[in-house]
């Protein structure tokens, strides 16, 4: 079996564990959330379930990616990939703005007594104006993503608090474990989705603390103070992710950084003989995959079978020490005996020499 369709295979795997966690942990907490009287494990066994479309988006963006290059896709499926980043990036911001706007409505609820135990004032105005946009806000918001409402501590059973920690625990390792395929693999759908189940974390989290805080010190507003704080980490990922795969789909060069990398892969090739200079290197990403192009200077009166032999130096070079590199596209220039190449540069500017 090729390299490529192991890979694939570890991608899909880890996908796959994902989203079987995802469908214990909502049958466990839902159930657990019912018998033991807990709102907030329900609402965590619902954001759970409704977190099923990204483990899906990802299968299916990853399995298309790993296609070989078509007629039609000359280039590969590696955009698919890009696609399902932005797909999963729009799903952590979503959720990341209904955590929000849910634990704010929470905390107005949490505000609203004591209003009228202030004395007339800034203070008092002030209050009185945020629990008075509790009805705007509680309109945009058809159903609860994430965590419920504040618990009802005479019913509650402090032992849905385990539940609660247990999905933490697996969610954390679920993106622990996906970052470190995707990492391996150089794959952004992959690290969304290891985002994603990282934002699973944090929302339990915000759970366990909503049960335990309503369990020994009811009057405190932990659930939706912790909320909005949460919300605002997600939103945080999934803006990033989305400004990442822009730059994709764009076609935005690699980093500086990382053309100076490539370059410095070649520098043990360069000798007055037959290479005497890279220049002009550029690359930009499809997914996980890479595709890059330079100059390469070579003396005049070089014979094609020896240029051919520098290209194809130069290729292998560049791809075994970038395994995400997908294809190399080698310029040869002529320098005339006499003239000075411009060495090794790893901008995109263009060379003054003659072609």
């Amino acid at each position: 079996m090729g390299a490529d369709n192991l890979l694939g295979d570890a991608g899909s795997r880890i996908t796959l564990i994902g989203l079987a966690s995802n469908v214990v942990l909502s049958a466990t907490k839902g159930i657990a959330g019912v018998y033991l009287n807990s709102a907030a494990l329900v609402a965590d066994a619902a954001h759970s379930l409704s977190d099923l479309m990204g483990d899906f988006v990802t299968l299916a963006c990853w399995k298309i990616s790993r296609k070989s290059p078509t007629d039609a896709y000359p280039y590969g499926y590696g955009k698919f990939e890009t696609l399902g980043t932005t797909v999963v990036s729009l799903i952590l911001v979503g959720g990341a703005a209904a955590i929000g706007l849910h634990s704010y409505t929470m905390l107005l609820d949490a505000l609203s007594p004591t209003v009228a135990t202030i004395q007339p004032g800034p203070m008092h105005d002030f209050l009185q104006f945020l629990v008075g946009t509790k009805e705007s806000v509680g309109g945009v918001l058809t159903h609860t993503h994430g965590h419920a409402h504040i618990e009802d501590s005479a019913t509650l059973d402090p032992n849905a608090a385990w539940f609660a920690l247990a999905s933490v625990v697996v969610k954390e390792w679920n993106y622990r474990s996906t970052k470190v395929v995707a990492d391996e693999m150089k794959s952004p759908v992959l690290l969304a989705n290891a985002y994603h189940h990282r934002s699973d974390a944090y929302s339990s989290l915000v759970t366990l603390l909503a049960i335990i805080g309503t369990w020994a010190v009811p009057t405190l507003p932990l659930d939706p103070l912790g909320g909005m704080l949460v919300s605002l980490l997600i939103l945080q990922q999934g803006v990033s992710l989305c400004y990442s795969a822009f730059g994709d789909f764009t076609d935005a060069g690699v980093s500086p950084s990382t053309r100076k990398e490539l370059s410095s892969l070649l520098d043990h090739l360069v000798e007055p003989r037959s290479l005497l200079g890279i220049r002009n290197v550029r690359a930009v990403k499809s997914g996980s995959l890479m595709f890059v192009d330079l100059t390469a200077d070579v003396p005049a009166g070089m014979t094609v079978l020896d240029a051919h032999g520098v290209e194809k130096r130069v290729r292998d070079a560049i791809m075994e020490g970038r395994s995400e590199v997908k294809e190399v596209r080698v310029h040869l220039h002529a320098v005339e005996e006499g003239q000075s190449s411009n060495g090794n540069q790893n901008g995109n500017g263009k060379s003054d020499l003659p072609c």
